[in-house]
């Protein structure tokens, strides 16, 4: 099951295990992964969770910025929507969030062969 990893000036806070559905993250009382930062927009972003549409037994995980002021980035680029994969660290205020998905590891890369 993929997980976001929530970190914060390098100190892990907490697993997030991520389901089919969608987790709302912001400052605001009613989101479900509540941030205690004023660089954080009230309904900052939010992540839906399906079926791959490509791979059986697999989830597709996506971000989207919902208008946050400060933005959404993924490994140093802001983005208004995408799909996560492995490895990947969303920045949100001063919140980190690794995407961490076993079942999808060794996708991340595909060995060249070279002929001889």
């Amino acid at each position: 099951m993929p997980k976001l990893v929530h970190s914060r000036e390098g100190k892990f806070l907490e697993d997030i295990p991520l389901q089919e559905g969608s987790l709302l993250i912001g400052r605001r009382p009613d989101c479900d992964v509540r941030l205690d930062d004023e660089t954080v927009s009230g309904r900052h972003a939010i992540v839906t969770v399906a079926p791959s549409a490509y791979m059986e037994g697999l989830l597709d995980v996506h971000i989207e910025d919902q208008n946050s002021t400060n933005g959404t980035t993924v490994d140093g680029k802001e983005i208004k929507r995408h799909m996560l994969k492995h490895g990947e660290v969303v920045k949100i205020g001063s919140h980190e969030f690794a995407m961490v998905d076993e079942a999808t590891r060794g996708f991340e890369t595909t060995t060249v062969i070279l002929p001889e």
